[in-house]
């Protein structure tokens, strides 16, 4: 029965893209679209306090009390940090313990709550680590199976991964077809399963060149509601994985512009020594975050003055609302009326600034 695997496994996924996707006009229901969304300053956290400092927000999470959790960004010879802070910015604590042993953390991680539980994914050792919201150490586990790219969340009874597998031999310098498995981890480490699997392509450097590669296509993802929404093609197109099926209910895309692709010095460089691909467009969609029964996706297009261009569309893939953001950082996270970002102070040290959402004509 073995061999008749990759023949299911195709028609499963002919049946699955043959479905039939939600083409949505150029612009959405809301006759106010365009505009820049208002925003008020509500408070700020600066990068250094009397008890703490961060390398810079990479992660924003927010449990049921309000109290706001970071994980900061990591380099070579710095310490990294996950911090506590009150519903209005007073810091807490800092539940990060670097090291080796458990519930210590060597160095990368990403983090998720299901509260009371924090679950702590340290990448470099391949190990879970499990403590409650003060940062009480309870358990740890390693992850035997082998590596997991990408720490979604928690959905039920189950820890939600993305692994990315890629060709074992690379012989040629080229875009190659890799596989975006989406991967249900039990909490105890004890069971693990692929839930489904998405196909996207990357550029691989040959062996004999020396390796490496370079992002092709993006793998954006934002979870609620048991679905979890998936961008992973250059191209503006969202698919709907139900997590309690394991099957895409939903797809769709809006007609879009396409913002030209400007080539860095570096990609030229890279272009020429591997005989790379050009990108003639940047990725539609930067970025995907779920917000009370909605999905925000930060599309490619900038205005210099406007911010860039955010959409709005609920969950069965219609397009209800668009308008311009116009901060100086990048958004962590949008929770109800209430937005996150991370930005530089005048001296360009990292801070967090959460802002209300003020503009009258938004949805709800």
């Amino acid at each position: 029965m073995k061999r008749f695997a990759p023949v299911l496994l195709c028609m499963i996924l002919a049946a699955v893209y043959a479905q039939e996707i939600i083409e949505n006009p150029k612009m959405p229901q809301n006759k106010n679209a365009g505009r820049v969304l208002k925003l008020e300053q509500v408070f700020r956290i600066d990068g250094e306090g009397e008890d703490y400092y961060h390398n810079g927000a990479r992660e924003l999470k927010i449990d049921k009390s309000g109290n706001i959790y970071i994980c900061d960004s990591w380099m070579s010879g710095q310490k990294a940090h996950l911090l506590k802070f009150s519903p209005d910015g007073i810091f807490l604590k800092d539940l990060y313990k670097q090291g080796e042993g458990p519930g210590e953390i060597q160095s990368a991680y990403e983090f998720s709550l299901n509260e009371p539980e924090v679950f702590v994914y340290d990448y470099m050792k391949r190990k879970i680590i499990l403590m409650d919201i003060e940062g009480r150490f309870k358990n740890e586990f390693k992850i035997t199976s082998g590596q997991l790219n990408e720490f979604i969340g928690v959905f039920e009874d189950w820890l939600v991964f993305m692994r990315k597998d890629t060709p074992y031999e690379r012989k040629v310098s080229k875009i190659y077809d890799v596989k975006d498995v989406i991967v249900f981890l039990s909490k105890n480490g004890q069971k693990e399963k692929d839930l489904y699997t998405f196909l996207s392509k990357e550029f691989y450097v040959s062996q004999a060149q020396g390796g490496g590669g370079s992002n092709w296509d993006p793998f954006k993802a934002a979870m609620g509601d048991g679905k979890l929404f998936v961008c992973h093609t250059r191209e503006y197109l969202i698919e709907v994985l139900d997590l309690n099926t394991g099957e895409i209910t939903t797809r769709f895309k809006r007609k879009y512009a396409r913002a030209k692709h400007e080539m860095r010095e570096f990609e030229k460089k890279f272009i020429l020594k591997y005989d790379a691909p050009k990108k003639k467009f940047d990725i539609d969609v930067m970025g995907l975050f779920y917000n009370n029964g909605q999905l925000w996706i930060k599309t490619s297009t900038e205005d210099k003055d406007k911010g860039f261009l955010f959409d709005i569309f609920d969950t069965k893939g219609q397009f209800l609302d668009s308008f311009y953001i116009n901060i100086k950082g990048r958004i962590l996270k949008i929770d109800g009326g209430f937005l996150y970002s991370a930005e530089s102070d005048e001296e360009e040290l990292p801070l967090i600034v959460k802002y209300r959402i003020t503009d009258s004509s938004l949805r709800d």
